[in-house]
């Protein structure tokens, strides 16, 4: 089958389609025929070689996390999937693959598409919704009511985040470049800083939730702005957020939160039935072929793209 691999740390150029072995699934897992996969900040930090503690320098190293197409083998010990459903779903942990003709996954990795929408549109939806969902609910507490900053809000995880944030009942403050306030106001804003002029800190002003995708608006820059018990939650995998964590959870009522994002059938589930119920739309910023992926990388580098980054599988 064809696969995109990292042929070596460093920039786009190392990746590389080749033709590889199809992988074989195991007895808790089922192969997926990939019709649409998706790039994320994390493909690209892998490609550099920011986490090879955990990727290792055993090339070729596959690439890839979402995906969404049809499954084509069920493991004997699956019995909840049938053979031609349709699926989408992430894959947990380092070792990447999804942007390959074929990928075998874990029965609890994935769960039936999202009726209505296209195979891009839900290879669109995992990591950056179970980011979102995981980092709102789980680590912030989200409730109805509350006050929520989306530091990075046309991205990935942040169209997602300003969507979720809404289903939940939250006031949200969405924090991105001016162009886009048109876009995050159509996806469910109630209001939009531009970061470049606007003041996050105006007098009187609090949050409950700050939630920093972008990362770039540490805790100790955002903690005047949140309410006596309020949480910041970062994305960003550095020392200054753990020592944060460990610092606010001793000594400060107001916390700092890191999300580590798991693939989870139960939330994908429910993200699934907020597609199909109109409530939650993925955003598509561009579609690439698989031979075009060093393209796909350099556009995601950018930071400047809209929603997601699609793979079209030929």
């Amino acid at each position: 089958m064809k696969a995109a691999t990292i042929t070596a740390y460093g920039p786009p150029d190392v990746l590389a389609v080749r033709n590889v072995p199809d992988p074989r699934p195991r007895a808790d897992e089922v192969l997926v025929h990939v019709r649409a996969a998706a790039i994320n900040p994390k493909d690209t930090f892998i490609r550099k070689g920011r986490f090879k503690r955990f990727t290792g320098s055993v090339f070729p190293i596959p690439t890839g996390f979402d995906f969404a197409g049809e499954v084509v083998q069920a493991g004997t010990g699956v019995t909840d999937t049938s053979v031609g459903e349709a699926v989408y779903g992430m894959l947990d942990g380092w070792q990447g693959g999804a942007c390959a003709e074929y990928v075998a996954v874990n029965a609890g990795r994935f769960c039936k598409k999202p009726a209505g929408i296209s195979f891009d549109e839900a290879a669109a939806l995992p990591l950056v919704s179970l980011t979102a969902l995981q980092a709102l609910r789980n680590r912030a507490g989200i409730a109805t009511g509350m006050r929520v900053c989306i530091n990075g809000a046309s991205g990935g995880v942040g169209s997602m985040a300003v969507q979720i944030a809404k289903i939940m009942g939250a006031r949200v403050t969405a924090i991105s470049s001016s162009p886009n306030h048109g876009y995050l106001v159509d996806l469910g804003a109630d209001r939009c800083i531009d970061y470049r002029h606007g003041n996050i800190a105006a007098p009187g002003q609090r949050f409950d939730i700050f939630f920093d995708v972008f990362g770039n608006r540490p805790f100790r820059s955002v903690k005047p702005i949140l309410s006596d018990r309020g949480v910041w939650v970062s994305t960003v995998i550095r020392p200054h957020v753990f020592l944060s964590v460990i610092l606010t959870r001793l000594f400060s009522r107001r916390k700092a939160r890191v999300v580590l994002v798991k693939s989870l059938r139960d939330d994908l589930e429910q993200v699934r039935r907020w597609v199909e119920t109109d409530v939650l739309r993925p955003v598509v910023h561009s579609v690439y072929p698989l031979e075009k992926i060093r393209e796909a990388h350099v556009q995601q580098e950018t930071k400047h793209t809209r929603g997601k980054i699609v793979i079209r599988m030929g």
